[in-house]
């Protein structure tokens, strides 16, 4: 750390001194009296510092927002998956008699749930949504894994058979 506070004071120094040395040298040859005020080295001063802190802080934006912005795209996309199987959900639990939210699902209700939820979440999520929730299958696991079931309700009676029934080239 003082090293790096040391590089950035020696470059102060030496950019202080190309300014000021040209304007200046004229004088100091002509055996006039230089004055520097303080007023006119902030003036000269002023582009070269402004385009050093822009740098700098462009520097500092990008690796924090390398650093910030994929985590805050992994959210923002999980939770994008996660509003399109509560919504698929919904539409299977109103679309199939018998079904009704916050009620235990018997094997077959649930497998006909699962079925209409995964069709309705294919028809009407945008295909990237899909791919980055895992495909069909994944999709469909979600959606399964968010319903209220029977005991005895397993992946092999409720899902697969919804899953046959929507992508049966697949199976």
């Amino acid at each position: 750390m003082h090293a790096l506070m040391f590089a950035v004071l020696a470059l102060a120094c030496v950019a202080l001194t190309a300014l000021f040395a040209p304007a200046h040298a004229a004088e100091a040859i002509a055996g006039a009296a230089v004055v520097l005020s303080a007023e006119a080295m902030v003036a000269a001063a002023a582009p070269t510092v402004a385009s050093f802190a822009v740098t700098v802080l462009s520097g500092l934006a990008s690796v924090l927002l390398a650093r910030i912005g994929p985590v805050w795209l992994s959210g923002l996309l999980a939770g994008r998956i996660e509003i399109a199987v509560r919504t698929a959900v919904d539409y299977g639990l109103n679309a199939v008699e018998g079904a009704a939210k916050g009620q235990v699902l018997t094997i077959p209700v649930g497998s006909a749930v699962v079925a209409k939820a995964l069709q309705r979440a294919l028809d009407s999520t945008p295909g990237w949504i899909v791919r980055l929730a895992g495909g069909p299958d994944e999709l469909g696991a979600r959606i399964f894994r968010s319903l209220d079931l029977e005991p005895d309700s397993t992946a092999a009676k409720v899902l697969e058979p919804a899953l046959r029934q929507i992508i049966p080239a697949a199976r």
